[in-house]
């Protein structure tokens, strides 16, 4: 029998293992904070940003589309889509929670949850205590926020220039993403980031749709082809 599964998953085991998060995210979250006060928010709408959602990808894009004029409906869409994801991680996490975990509680724990807290609570194979699971996500949740603030407080003293140029964040952060999908399942993932980039600037350009609708558009009918031409019992060699 191992170790971890003769004792009670803790708070204090939470917060020493969401440590890592909390400095992978502070960063990401500074040049989050740069990208609201560039975009003409203030402190208090770029820190409730990030209380209220907690999504990095989904708060770049959000702030992405702000930027280009796209309608509240556009935004929704937009951003409901890509963090569609959570919905099956929390399902997978629901399934190791300790029994008796309901209503509210499940309903913040939920809330807490992202793609590295996911990653790092289901390397336990005994059931996971709604104590550790808090703990976890509260130091990854305070990196965030605090990031947040912390990185709009900077853009306050850096001048226009730089500030202008963090919005290549955004593309950055999707850089690395499209990189590791290309590493696991080849040039075909190219094929597809084609397909809807061209058919994004085609929708855009020539057809006068709204960022937010073209986006949509683009992200659904990607989905759809990747879904066609993918499979996922392909292994990484």
């Amino acid at each position: 029998m191992k170790p971890e599964t003769l004792h009670r998953l803790t708070f204090k085991q939470g917060c020493q293992e969401g440590f890592p998060i909390f400095v992978g995210y502070f960063p990401t979250a500074m040049a989050f904070g740069l990208v609201c006060k560039d975009l003409g928010m203030r402190i208090w709408e770029a820190v409730l940003f990030s209380v209220t959602n907690f999504a990095g990808s989904g708060q770049f894009l959000a702030a992405n589309l702000i930027g280009g004029g796209a309608l509240l409906a556009e935004l929704f869409i937009s951003v409901l889509l890509v963090n569609l994801r959570y919905s099956f991680m929390g399902a997978e996490l629901n399934r190791n929670l300790e029994k008796g975990i309901r209503g509210w509680r499940k309903a913040l724990l939920a809330h807490g949850t992202t793609d590295e807290v996911f990653s790092v609570a289901v390397l336990h194979r005994g059931p996971i205590s709604k104590e550790y699971l808090a703990g976890l996500e509260l130091t990854a949740y305070s990196g965030w926020v605090s990031g947040t603030a912390v990185g709009f407080l900077v853009g306050m003293i850096l001048p226009p220039a730089l500030q202008l140029a963090v919005g290549v964040t955004l593309y950055a952060m999707f850089s690395s993403l499209l990189a590791q999908e290309f590493h696991q399942k080849g040039f075909m993932v190219l094929a597809i980031v084609g397909i809807s980039a061209a058919l994004n600037s085609f929708l855009i350009l020539q057809c006068s749709l709204a960022i937010g609708w073209s986006f949509v558009i683009s992200m659904l009918a990607a989905s759809f082809f990747g879904a066609l031409t993918t499979s996922d019992s392909e292994e990484v060699l």
